[in-house]
């Protein structure tokens, strides 16, 4: 019995021992432990002001860029319908002093000129419009993609005022040479 007796204790004992500790209150730990959280809730607190001004800053860039580059985008489209408007009415001049068609002929191809500008103009005017911010309420993309899509219309009517050119001028030498040959007879 002494035996089982000490056994019980031995196991007992040692439950005891492990729950009676003692919490140790350390003032000074205390203090250092609120010091640093007040210091982690003003970094905290910093860190998200800076991502605030980063974010601003951000959209500042973004903005600036969208415009840069719809003023890029302007600014080569005025060139491309300089370009129509001064290749319209060389080409015009060119033609007129073949004298090698009508009246009549130089009036379609006036007006052949003239529906060039004036598809130019539109396409151009409708760009300003976005500058201006009046006819749309689009997003970046969507006026990018509007003015790569008008810059290339106003690429394809400079190529066809130039094809319009070469190919009354090469009437015009058909026209030279038929003349030509038939004086020759």
């Amino acid at each position: 019995m002494k035996k089982r007796a000490l056994v019980s204790l031995t196991l007992i004992i040692p439950l005891f021992t492990g729950i009676a500790q003692l919490v140790v209150n350390d003032p000074q730990a205390n203090a250092n432990l609120m010091q640093q959280i007040a210091q982690g809730a003003k970094t905290v607190e910093q860190t998200a002001k800076s991502v605030k001004l980063l974010k601003e800053a951000k959209q500042m860039y973004d903005d600036v860029n969208g415009a840069i580059q719809t003023l890029e985008y302007i600014s080569d489209m005025s060139v491309t319908t300089k370009k129509i408007i001064e290749n319209s009415g060389s080409s015009l001049k060119q033609i007129q002093k073949s004298d090698m068609f009508s009246p009549k002929e130089m009036n379609v191809i006036s007006q052949r000129y003239s529906s060039l500008i004036a598809k130019g103009n539109i396409i151009l005017k409708v760009a300003n419009d976005l500058l201006s911010g009046g006819i749309f309420k689009m997003n970046d993309a969507e006026r990018m993609v509007l003015l790569r899509d008008s810059k290339q219309e106003l690429q394809e009517t400079l190529a066809e005022s130039r094809s319009t050119r070469n190919h009354y001028m090469r009437v015009a030498e058909k026209r030279a040479l038929q003349k030509y040959f038939i004086e020759k007879k």
